[in-house]
Formats: C-alpha cells, structure tokens, sequence
C-alpha cells in the first residue's frame, strides 16, 4: 500500500528536512512517528527537500506499507507522535504509479519580506528582514518577469548545490506588497539549492534602487553567483504548494501564509 502525506511544518528547530545521523530533521520526525503508529520502519520520499530552518504550508511524501489501517487512522495516530510543530494535515491511500516526487508537475515557494526599520519581534523567526530602504515592489516585479521561462540560473545556484545542470523553468513569479511585508510567490517546475533565496536577494537590490531592472538580464547572461545579490534567510521562505496531475485526484493543499 502507498500512502500520500500532505504535511506542513515549522522549520526554525529543524536542519531541514533530509534525515541524517544527528540533528533532528522534519524526514526524522515523521519517520519515528510512522514507526511508532505502525511498528514498520519506513522510507520517506518528499516532493521538494527544505533547508535548515525553513518552512512548510504544502509539502508532500509518500511511503509503502504492509499495515493496513483507515486513512483517518492513520492521520490522528501519526499526529499524537509528533511534536506541535509538524502536522499531517490530510492521508490518502494512491495508486502504485504516484511519486511524490517525479510525478510534482511545478513547485511554488512564498517569500515574506518585512521591510521595516525596526528588527521583527513576533514574527522574526518568520520572515526575512530588510531596513536600509523602503523597497520598490513594482521594480521588483518587473525584474521578475524577466526571469520566467527556461534559463540557465548558474547566478542562483549555491555551492553545495548537487544538481545536475542549471537549468530550470520558472512558471511565473508575482510580487505584492500590503504595509511592511512584501510577499514574494515562485512557481517552477524544480528549483536549485538555495535558488529562491537567492533571487529574493538579487530582487531587493533592484528594489532598493542599487541596481536598475535591466541589471537582471546581465546577471543571468554572467551565468556568476558572485555578482548576484546576498542570499536571504531561510526565515522567510515557505514551501507553499506541490502540483500534480488532475488524474491523481489529490484534494487541494494549497496555503499562502500571510502576517498582515
């Protein structure tokens, strides 16, 4: 039996999602939850791998079984073995031929900025922070637009980044802003390491007013990560919605978070 999870989760006590040996890992806890609910040792296959500390409305994994248990069963007794800030917000029992992730058509990821000149106190462990300047989202969208479609984004890619190649489709990128927080919402069909973060950064220099809009064509043509713009917190960064063909019949997991 294979058994889909939509999950959502805190990311600031985490070191991502991926499980390792030591630190405690999002993969790790629900691991240990299913172990503990079912007395079976199982496998997690995640749709898209978060980093240490960021976060999830809409992620999605799956894992094969041999117990067999109702869906609702399932998803009250995997909650009572995690910690409050995981949940399994829905189970469903899918067909052999779902894949968490090789079947994930797109991927979309949620930024919030706060841009104030006073450090976020509430919300800190939740957005990413930027004071020198009042930005300018309309630049910002504009920029972003110029980003969509198939390209090489070697200038976002990270180091430790494992990827094969560079290439990546961004769907559509919208930019909106109400009061101090400005959200940012990408959708592509994968990301690189770190990708979003880094054209979060890229983004706000243009905001700013440091670089002009059309600088982000010559970024993408230097094909450099050094000339692009820092990258910002895992703080703000959401996982928000993984998309998947209509045949699977999946129930819609769909949250935007926002702090206004």
């Amino acid at each position: 039996m294979k058994i889909l999870l939509f999950i959502e989760y805190d990311g600031k006590n985490y070191h991502g999602w991926q499980e390792q040996k030591e630190p405690n890992t999002i993969q790790g806890k629900i691991q240990e939850a299913i172990f503990k609910f079912s007395q079976e040792k199982i496998k997690l296959v995640v749709a898209g791998r978060t980093d240490t500390g960021v976060h999830a409305t809409g992620q999605v994994a799956h894992f094969e079984t041999l117990v067999e248990r109702p869906e609702d069963k399932w998803l009250l007794g995997l909650n009572s073995f995690l910690p409050e800030d995981i949940r399994i917000k829905h189970v469903k029992f899918v067909e052999n031929d779902f894949h968490a992730r090789f079947s994930a058509l797109s991927r979309s990821y949620r930024y919030i900025i706060f841009n104030n000149k006073v450090k976020p106190c509430i919300n800190r462990n939740k957005v990413g922070w930027y004071f020198l300047n009042i930005l300018d989202e309309k630049k910002m969208q504009i920029a972003g637009k110029k980003l969509l479609g198939k390209k090489d984004f070697s200038c976002f890619r990270s180091a430790n980044c494992q990827s094969n190649s560079p290439i990546r489709q961004i769907n559509d990128i919208v930019i909106s802003r109400e009061n101090d927080y400005i959200y940012i919402d990408i959708n592509a069909n994968s990301f690189l390491y770190n990708m979003v973060r880094n054209i979060v950064g890229s983004l706000v220099l243009i905001g700013s007013g440091e670089k002009d809009i059309f600088w982000i064509e010559e970024l993408l043509n230097s094909k450099d990560r050094k000339q692009a713009g820092k990258q910002f917190p895992a703080s703000g960064l959401y996982l928000v919605e993984i998309k998947y063909d209509s045949k699977y019949t999946l129930k819609k997991n769909t949250y935007y978070p926002r702090l206004n």
